[in-house]
């Protein structure tokens, strides 16, 4: 199968869908099977590479960008329904090239 996700660095705990992605169907990074997704994912947005406990950080690009407001599982949807801001961050996002 084709490549369908991204993740950007070793250390972050979510991928980058490279596009939607339906429920139930195989997330692909480097030509590998992760796991399947627990929901529809629309191009661009994050899903979870492993289960991500409510207020853990979200690493993408290896830096810390929110925090989990509840327990995400694995290969759902990550975005502002399931994070916060990173209580005393400055709640503005960072430009990273």
């Amino acid at each position: 199968m084709k490549n369908n996700a991204l993740k950007m660095n070793e250390n972050d705990n979510v991928v980058i869908a490279m596009q939607p992605i339906k429920k139930g169907s195989p997330v692909m990074v480097n030509e590998q099977q992760l796991f399947n997704t627990a929901e529809d994912i629309d191009l661009g947005h994050k899903i979870a590479l492993a289960p991500i406990a409510s207020g853990e950080k979200v690493f993408r690009y290896g830096e810390p960008i929110v925090e989990a407001t509840r327990d995400i599982g694995q290969g759902e949807w990550v975005h502002v329904h399931n994070t916060q801001p990173i209580p005393g961050g400055s709640g503005q996002a960072r430009s990273i090239p």
